[in-house]
C-alpha cells in the first residue's frame, strides 16, 4: 500500500520463452472482459501502475506498454498471441524445434 492510502497495481508476468503464448491468452481474455465493463478502447496498461516481466514476461511487458503517437498502449492484450505464432520461431529457434521433436 503506497503512503497515501492508495493501493499500488502490479503485473508481473513470468517468463518461459514460447510459453509466452499462455500469458498472452490469459491477458487478452482479461482485457476483453475490461473493455466489456469499461469500454472497447482500454488496455491492460490501464488498469495496473507498474507491469513488469523476466525474459518472455519482459517483451510482453513491453508489448503491453510501448506508446503510440497519442501515449495509449501501441498493441492490445489479443496483438500478443499472434506475434508469438508467427514470431516464435525466429525469436526462439532452439526452443520451438526441440518441442516439435
Amino acid at each position: 500500500m503506497a503512503k497515501n492510502g492508495q493501493f499500488i497495481t502490479i503485473l508481473s508476468i513470468d517468463g518461459g520463452g514460447v510459453r509466452g503464448i499462455i500469458p498472452g491468452t490469459v491477458l487478452a481474455f482479461l482485457e476483453s472482459e475490461l473493455q466489456n465493463l469499461d469500454c472497447d478502447y482500454v488496455r491492460i496498461a490501464d488498469y495496473f501502475d507498474y507491469i513488469a516481466g523476466t525474459s518472455t514476461g519482459g517483451l510482453i511487458t513491453a508489448m503491453l506498454t510501448t506508446p503510440d503517437y497519442q501515449n495509449r498502449p501501441l498493441l492490445a492484450a489479443k496483438d500478443i498471441k499472434n506475434f508469438y505464432f508467427e514470431e516464435s520461431l525466429k525469436i526462439f529457434p532452439l526452443q520451438v524445434q526441440t518441442r516439435a521433436l
